[in-house]
C-alpha cells in the first residue's frame, strides 16, 4: 500500500472517488486540481493498493483570531468498498495526523453522521471523542 500527499496527477482518481462518496456534480476536476495546487489550508492524501486508488482523506487547517492554537478538521475520509477492512482508513488517518503533528498542530476534529455507526466506531477506536454540539447549516 502506498499513501502519499495527492498531486495534480491524482485528480482523475480523486474525482472518481469523490463522486462515489459525495455524489455527482459536487465539484469539477478543474476546481480539484486548483485546490490541490494552491490551497495551503488543505492537505489531501491518497492511498493506492497495487496501483489502484483505494481511498483518500482531506484535512483542513483552521486558524482563528479567537484561539491561540490552530486545529485540523478531517473533512473527508473515504475508502472504496472493495478495500475496506484492509487498514486503508487507519493508514490514511495516521498519515495525515503525522503531517500536521510535524507542523506542531495537535488538535483534530471531524464530523460524521449520527447514524454512521461504522465510522463512529472507527473514530472512537482512533481516540476521537464524541462531544455534545449541534451543527447548523444554511444555504444562500
Amino acid at each position: 500500500m502506498e499513501i502519499r500527499i495527492a498531486t495534480g496527477e491524482d485528480v482523475d482518481n480523486l474525482f472518481e472517488m469523490n463522486e462515489e462518496f459525495n455524489g455527482k456534480n459536487c465539484t469539477t476536476k478543474e476546481l480539484m486540481r486548483s485546490s490541490i495546487d494552491s490551497n495551503e489550508q488543505e492537505v489531501v492524501c491518497i492511498a493506492y493498493i497495487d496501483g489502484v486508488a483505494a481511498g483518500f482523506i482531506c484535512g483542513q487547517l483552521i486558524r482563528s483570531m479567537c484561539y491561540d492554537k490552530s486545529y485540523v478538521e478531517i473533512a473527508e475520509l473515504y475508502v472504496r468498498e472493495e478495500y475496506r477492512r484492509q487498514g486503508v482508513a487507519t493508514k490514511l488517518m495516521n498519515y495525515i495526523e503525522n503531517i500536521f503533528k510535524e507542523r506542531n498542530i495537535k488538535k483534530f476534529q471531524l464530523l460524521t453522521g449520527k447514524d454512521n455507526t461504522a465510522a463512529r466506531a472507527f473514530y472512537e477506536k482512533f481516540g476521537y471523542k464524541k462531544i455534545d454540539e449541534v451543527m447548523y447549516k444554511k444555504r444562500l
